[in-house]
C-alpha cells in the first residue's frame, strides 16, 4: 500500500513540476495538476492539503536529491580539483536533464514574495536550503585559491552553483537549452581557481 501511495505522490509532484514551469504559482490550479497527473483532486488534497504544501514538497524533494549527491561526492573524493569537477559535472547533468526545475525555483520564489503568508513559507524553505548548503560547504572544507587566499567551502560551492545556474536560467528563460560548452567553461574556471 505504501508503494502505491509513493507512486501517486510522485505522479502528483511530476505534474506539479510541469504546471509550475508553464504557469506562475498563482495561475496554476489543483485542477491543472489533477488533469496532468490523472489523479483526482480530492486525492491530491489528501497528500498535499494546499498548493503551498505541494510546491514546498516539490522544492524540498529536488533539493534533497541535489545536496545528497553533493555530500556523497565530497565524502568519496579527497582531491579538491576532482571534487569541484565531479560536483560541477553532476550539476550540469541535472541542468541538462531538468533545466525546468531551475526556472520553477526562480518563478516560485518571485511569486511567493508578493503575499505575506507565502513569503514566510518560502523563507522557511530557503533557510533549509541555506542550512543544507552550509553543511555541504563545511563538509567541503576551506578552499585554497590559486592566489593563495582561503575561502570557505560554503562560499565556493554557492558561487559555483550560482554561476552555472545563472547561465542555465538565461538560456531556458529564452526558450533555449543551456549550452554545454558554456557550462563546462564555468567548471574550468572554478577548477583553475584552486591550488
Amino acid at each position: 500500500m505504501k508503494k502505491k501511495s509513493n507512486v501517486k505522490k510522485e505522479k502528483i509532484l511530476e505534474a506539479a513540476e510541469e504546471i509550475f514551469f508553464k504557469k506562475s504559482f498563482y495561475e496554476a490550479t489543483m485542477d491543472d495538476i489533477a488533469e496532468i497527473s490523472r489523479i483526482k483532486k480530492p486525492t491530491i488534497y489528501y497528500y498535499f492539503p494546499s498548493k503551498i504544501d505541494l510546491v514546498s514538497q516539490l522544492l524540498e524533494t529536488n533539493m534533497k536529491r541535489l545536496f545528497g549527491k553533493v555530500n556523497e561526492i565530497i565524502l568519496f573524493t579527497g582531491n579538491m580539483k576532482e571534487r569541484i569537477e565531479r560536483i560541477a559535472d553532476f550539476y550540469i547533468t541535472i541542468l541538462n536533464k531538468n533545466s525546468k526545475f531551475f526556472i520553477i525555483i526562480q518563478r516560485i520564489g518571485y511569486d511567493f514574495m508578493h503575499k505575506e503568508e507565502s513569503k514566510k513559507t518560502m523563507n522557511r524553505f530557503f533557510e533549509k536550503l541555506l542550512e543544507r548548503q552550509k553543511r555541504a560547504g563545511d563538509l567541503f572544507g576551506d578552499v585554497q585559491l590559486s592566489s593563495g587566499k582561503k575561502v570557505s567551502g560554503n562560499i565556493f560551492l554557492y558561487s559555483m552553483i550560482a554561476a552555472i545556474g545563472r547561465v542555465a536560467f538565461e538560456a531556458v528563460s529564452q526558450g533555449r537549452n543551456p549550452q554545454k560548452e558554456q557550462l563546462l567553461a564555468i567548471k574550468d574556471i572554478f577548477i583553475a581557481s584552486v591550488k
